[in-house]
């Protein structure tokens, strides 16, 4: 990563985290669909993306109105 400016970096950095941590999160749930297949098909759609609502970011930001 370099020549990358500064504030790139620590993006890139902070979302590996994210990532991380939602690996390990969804990894931890019992049940579900083994990892090698979920990875490969599309998830499907969820009652709150119907109902118009968002759902929490991770960063613990609203969404903007």
């Amino acid at each position: 990563m370099a020549n990358l400016p500064e504030d790139i970096v620590d993006r890139i950095r902070a979302l590996e985290r994210q990532v991380h941590r939602l690996t390990t999160y969804v990894n931890s749930k019992p049940g579900g669909t083994p990892t090698a297949l979920a990875a490969t098909e599309p998830s499907p759609p969820q009652a709150q993306e119907a109902s118009g609502e968002e759902p929490p970011r991770p960063d613990g930001t609203a969404a903007a109105p």
